[in-house]
């Protein structure tokens, strides 16, 4: 009896002996690989951070750009002949559209920027341009009045409601000229472009005399649904159009250039 007690635990303690080095691998393999986890989640999050930090840096070395580029056109601004007509200015550079006002120290600041678009032909030099040649004038030019299919926007620029018999005449008689008529005249009727036209801003270009055949009716306007482009006047999302009709006052100009090299010329 006792012999085979003897046998049976000598069975059981080498089974035992057996089986430890496969057990104790798994245990040092599991640490190992908590280890390794843990090592590589620290990894992860220190190159997060470091992505952080340069988006971060980046953001910061944009910003300083832009406010490098802002202080330049200000200065330019500020050196124009328009600049001794006004307090406000539209700057039309490109697609980039903004409006700046003049402080009491006669320092130039912006109020507010907007993607824009302008005539499908590109600019073309105010004195150059013909009617129908879908470009957009080159040049400074007051802002008229603005103008819609409605009630007065809040704006504190003069404003004009369209109505049934509302043109804005392309005929040699009243050329480039806002004409209400009770019989149909040359030129576009204002109430036939419901989306385009629901607000928009005349632009003075072509007048003090208007040129018969340089071209009329050259507005800021609600930009059409499928397109940026347009015939020749400068289209805004309605919402951008609305907040700049909230920041303007009669008197302002806009300034229309293809790029900033030409500021300097009006």
């Amino acid at each position: 009896m006792k012999r085979s007690l003897s046998v049976f635990f000598f069975l059981c303690f080498s089974s035992f002996l057996l089986a430890f080095p496969a057990f104790s691998s798994r245990l040092v393999s599991g640490s190992h690989a908590v280890s390794f986890d843990s090592g590589k989640a620290e990894a992860d999050k220190a190159e997060s951070g470091k992505t952080e930090e340069s988006k971060a840096e980046s953001g910061r070395m944009e910003k300083t750009e832009e406010k490098k580029e802002e202080e330049e056109e200000a200065k330019l601004l500020a050196a124009t002949k328009t600049s001794e007509k006004t307090k406000q200015i539209i700057l039309k550079l490109d697609h980039r559209l903004s409006l700046w006002n003049k402080g009491e120290d006669g320092r130039w600041k912006k109020a507010a920027e907007y993607y824009s678009g302008h005539g499908r032909n590109g600019f073309k030099k105010a004195e150059e341009r013909r009617e129908g040649d879908g470009t957009t004038p080159i040049g400074s030019f007051p802002i008229l009045f603005s103008f819609g299919q409605g009630d007065k926007p809040e704006t504190e620029m003069s404003y004009r409601r369209i109505s049934r018999n509302s043109y804005w005449s392309s005929g040699r008689k009243d050329y480039n000229s806002w004409v209400e008529s009770g019989k149909k005249i040359e030129g576009e009727h204002l109430i036939e472009y419901p989306i385009c036209y629901q607000y928009a801003m005349a632009v003075g270009f072509n007048q003090n005399p208007a040129v018969f055949g340089r071209g009329s009716a050259i507005f800021l306007h609600i930009k059409a649904p499928d397109t940026w482009e347009s015939s020749g006047c400068i289209t805004l999302e309605k919402e951008a159009l609305l907040e700049l009709l909230r920041l303007c006052r009669d008197g302002c100009y806009i300034l229309i250039i293809p790029d900033a090299s030409s500021i300097g010329s009006y």
